[in-house]
């Protein structure tokens, strides 16, 4: 782990960054001692796979799609991706692969860091901001606030 001291004003902030296979984390203290701001840049390869992982789990549970027969043993036909997609709705599984893409890389971050911390997890931006910029496949980034135990 990299700390930089960087003055502002009269504190001095440390800025530590940190470098993982499938994203990379620049965490700042805060004005609070016990809080640390992380900002987290997911690599396009890992959105995909959590993406693909996440949908396939919810096509599986999806109700049948109207035009397409399951076949036997439940599964599902070669529907186009898109088609699921629409059924199920974008909305609902963008928030679940960007929540999945959250709790994976705040994990990883504070188990290989070994901070402790509360489960009290904030997110900077909006969920409707974070879906707006989501798209699998490509770079995705958040700002988090976690609460260090002492």
């Amino acid at each position: 782990m990299l700390f930089m001291p960087v003055s502002s004003g009269l504190e001095e902030i440390e800025v530590s960054s940190s470098q993982f296979e499938d994203f990379s984390v620049t965490a700042t203290n805060t004005n609070n001692a016990n809080e640390l701001k992380i900002n987290v840049m997911v690599s396009g390869a890992k959105t995909q796979a959590i993406f693909d992982n996440v949908f396939s789990k919810m096509v599986a549970d999806a109700q049948p799609i109207p035009g397409f027969r399951r076949l036997k043993g439940g599964k599902m036909p070669d529907v186009p991706r898109d088609i699921l997609l629409h059924v199920i709705g974008p909305s609902k599984v963008y928030k679940q692969v960007i929540k999945n893409v959250i709790n994976f890389t705040i994990a990883e971050y504070v188990e290989k860091e070994g901070l402790a911390v509360s489960k009290d997890l904030r997110v900077e931006q909006s969920s409707e901001d974070l879906e707006a910029t989501f798209e699998p496949g490509d770079q995705f980034s958040f700002d988090a606030i976690v609460q260090q135990l002492k």
